[in-house]
């Protein structure tokens, strides 16, 4: 899954967004943290102010993500050349981490 802020027209990614935002709080109530009442915030409204926010530096933001780590991974991408400036967390990174989870599966396979 990718969401790039910057074309953001429809609210099927801004609900994927808030169900997830809406996960996360069911979770943290069940793990006996107690909930603030805040008042909900529009997921249109932070998706408009990251987009104006990058433009304004002739820069897109695009979230995406990685499958094999289960991590977000953010892009910051250059809208006159359209070239990835940078992303976080680096390539490098993501892959050592799939790495990992592949050793640590192969030792509990092991063992079993």
């Amino acid at each position: 899954m990718s969401l790039d802020v910057s074309t953001v027209q429809g609210l099927q990614g801004v609900q994927t967004v808030q169900m997830a935002a809406k996960d996360a709080q069911v979770a943290k109530a069940r793990a006996g943290d107690v909930m603030k009442t805040e008042p909900p915030v529009s997921m249109e409204a932070i998706l408009g102010e990251l987009a104006s926010v990058s433009a304004a530096f002739d820069k897109r933001l695009s979230f995406s993500i990685n499958e094999k780590i289960d991590q977000v991974v953010v892009k910051v991408i250059d809208t006159d050349t359209d070239k990835v400036i940078r992303e976080i967390p680096p390539v490098e990174l993501q892959h050592v981490h799939e790495r990992i989870r592949e050793v640590i599966g192969i030792l509990f396979d092991e063992r079993a």
